[in-house]
Order: structure tokens, then sequence, then C-alpha cells
């Protein structure tokens, strides 16, 4: 009968998730893991298998505690241009509530900035989230032609758009956090710019 685990999941996951935030992936060491989390390598090794383990399920949590929430509308809510600019809505409030911390950027694109080049994993996983975006801004603004808000015509220009602001403004955050927040607030006006009727 396999022992039970003497910590929590969570925890560990999250230490482990704010030392790849703050230091990516190439510079956390297994003894930085250790000293966040309390735990021996070996305990962490026999846990999660390897450092690369526990970094993805790191991202794993990371995408679900950060996005889920902010897509949730676009996913599965009223498809219309007001859930896309509800997006960049959050995460302006994301940016102002708490500016240093949003100066860490976004743990997924920082990742694929780091190992995109060189690891092929975290490029088809960074593939998949700018993906992930792409439907969900399409989604929206296909929404938003079927309603009359919008034309058809410059939906995918549109949706690629979308998301390359969306790598920007969280690449701009770790410059300025303020200066992010007000780069939502033009991605806002540009999306409004794009209704038909008034």
């Amino acid at each position: 009968m396999p022992r039970s685990r003497e910590f929590d999941d969570r925890e560990v996951v999250d230490a482990a998730k704010e030392e790849f935030w703050d230091r990516g992936y190439l510079g956390t060491a297994i003894s930085d893991i250790e000293r966040s989390t309390g735990l021996n390598r070996s305990s962490l090794y026999l846990a999660y298998g390897s450092k690369r383990s526990l970094f993805e399920n790191a991202l794993e949590r990371y995408l679900d505690d950060v996005y889920t929430d902010k897509l949730r509308t676009m996913e599965g809510g009223p498809a219309e241009l007001a859930s896309v600019a509800g997006f960049f809505s959050a995460l302006k409030e994301l940016f102002l509530e708490d500016p240093s911390h949003a100066q860490r950027g976004c743990l997924m694109i920082n990742s694929i900035a780091e190992l995109a080049g060189r690891d092929e994993d975290v490029a088809a996983a960074g593939a998949a989230f700018r993906d992930r975006f792409e439907a969900a801004f399409r989604r929206s603004l296909d929404g938003a032609v079927a309603a009359g808000e919008t034309d058809a015509s410059p939906v995918e220009r549109r949706v690629r758009v979308l998301a390359a602001a969306t790598f920007g403004v969280w690449l701009s955050a770790r410059i300025d956090a303020r200066n992010a927040a007000d780069l939502c607030d033009v991605m806002i006006a540009e999306v409004d710019s794009w209704r038909t009727s008034r």
C-alpha cells in the first residue's frame, strides 16, 4: 500500500510556481525549491519525478489560477464584443491592483520567451496557449458578427491582433504595470471602435 503524502500538494506546487515565476525555469535550482517548499530533493523527486515535471505542474496551476476566470466569458458566455473588452478590463484591474506583482509578468509568456526557442515541449505549450486565446477571441467576434455588432471580413485579422496585444500588454507590464493598464484601455477603445451599430 503506497504511503500517503505528508504535505499539501497545492502548497508545494504554489511555492515552486513562485520560484519559477521569480527566477525562470533555468534560474531555479532544486535547492531554491527545497528552501521554499520545506521538502528535501528526494521527497520532491519521489512526489513529482523531476524539476521539469514540477515546472509543468506549476505552469498548469498558474494558467488555471490566472486565466480560467478571465477567459470564462469569452469561452462559454455571451459571444460579443463586450466579452473581449471585459477580458482587457480584467487584465487592467490585475495590473493596477498590485503593480509590483504585475511586473513579474505572465509566467507562461515568460517561459515562452525563456525556453520556446530551445525546448519543443514549451514551444508546443506556448502555441496551445496562443491558440486558446485566438479561439476565445474568435468565438466572441463570431458572436458579435452574428448579432450584427461588427463586420465579418476583418475577424481573422482582429483575432491575431487581440492575441498579439495580450502577449504585448504582459511584456509591457514587466517594464511598467501602469503603462500596461493604459494599453488595456487602448485595446478596449479599439474593440469598441469595431462596432457597426451604436
